[in-house]
């Protein structure tokens, strides 16, 4: 198992233990800056820090392997060098796009670290009296389809 899949499992595992850590936020109202959410937030930013670093080091690695691909004088060894080259520089990519990911989500999470209730824009009357919209699968024994349900 290479080092990205170490760090993508480890931070699965840390994510689906939080809620057994962490206590639910209607239970941590009025105590302190972290709650469940910014918590989580906060573990999504560390994550990102570490598929950051986990992406340089593996642009770095990709670098040499190409200097030794440039370097290489036999074709079957060069050829071999630039698959590497080329799997490490898509690793390394890959690792950048997912902290992108994990640091975005995380803000998020911090940002509206909040109770539920307090961004609760709609009032229970006025969410009982707006229409909602739904789709449904529909099966019928010769199609297939979605139907547009309106509900009041």
């Amino acid at each position: 198992m290479d080092k990205l899949s170490r760090i993508v499992v480890l931070a699965l595992v840390s994510l689906t233990g939080v809620g057994g850590v962490v206590q639910p936020v209607a239970a941590e109202e009025g105590k302190s800056f972290f709650t469940a959410r910014r918590s989580l937030g906060l573990l999504f930013l560390g994550g990102s820090a570490a598929l950051v670093k986990q992406g340089f080091d593996f642009n770095s690695e990709a670098d040499e392997l190409y200097a030794r691909y440039q370097a290489a004088t036999d074709e079957e060894n060069a050829s071999d060098l630039y698959t590497k080259t080329n799997n490490k520089d898509v690793k390394s990519q890959v690792s950048w796009a997912l902290a992108t990911a994990f640091a975005v989500s995380g803000v998020r999470l911090i940002w509206q670290g909040g109770d539920a209730s307090a961004r609760d824009y709609r009032s229970a009357e006025g969410a009982r009296s707006t229409p909602r919209f739904a789709l449904e699968p529909q099966l019928d024994i010769r199609r297939i389809g979605l139907v547009v349900k309106r509900s009041f």
